[in-house]
């Protein structure tokens, strides 16, 4: 029987959540008409275009989403599907920048209706996800002993999708209660 490495352990880690939060996003936009309809109104917004343009970004950016989630799902392309992951990212950190920086009101849509208004702690959540995503690139391929056959990557998946979850709902109700602390101390 293999010796499974921590090294091994961190990448099926760090593969799971990532393919989790891809997957819960793409999943928020893509699961109904009105969550979708939501979406394409933040990239109306955060564009300031106007007619279908919009909605094709916001279908594109739903679809890379899920894409995304495969490619790091599975260990062939897992190092591809982290890079991707870790440059989308990027973008979206730029954007959530430009919006809080340019006074954009509008909802971030990342998440369907766990949407937060773009805002620092937006890109604080994406600067973790970049890391998470790099990192994962980084040991990505070295997952070998932990992930053999069909069952223990759905296992991976499964605890990665739960594990994305108990993330997002954690960094929310932190934000809320810092936030609720910090608002309650300054003066009216």
């Amino acid at each position: 029987m293999p010796v499974i490495t921590p090294v091994e352990v961190a990448a099926a880690a760090l593969q799971g959540l990532v393919a989790g939060i891809f997957a819960l996003a793409a999943f928020s936009k893509l699961r109904g008409a009105e969550d979708f309809g939501r979406f394409a109104i933040t990239v109306r917004k955060l564009t300031m275009l106007s007619g279908p343009a919009p909605t094709a970004i916001a279908a594109v950016f739903a679809v890379v989403e899920a894409v995304t989630a495969a490619l790091v799902a599975v260990p062939a392309t897992a190092r591809a599907g982290l890079w991707l992951a870790a440059a989308l990212l990027v973008l979206f950190i730029g954007v959530v920048f430009r919006a809080v920086r340019g006074r954009v009101f509008a909802e971030c849509g990342c998440f369907g209706d766990r949407s937060a208004v773009m805002s620092y702690p937006v890109l604080l959540r994406n600067l973790l996800f970049l890391a998470l995503a790099l990192a994962g690139a980084l040991v990505g391929g070295q997952s070998g002993g932990v992930l053999t056959g069909l069952a223990g990557r759905c296992a991976t998946l499964a605890a990665g999708l739960a594990a994305a979850s108990v993330l997002l709902r954690g960094f929310d109700r932190a934000t809320t209660a810092v936030l609720g602390r910090l608002h309650a101390g300054t003066p009216s």
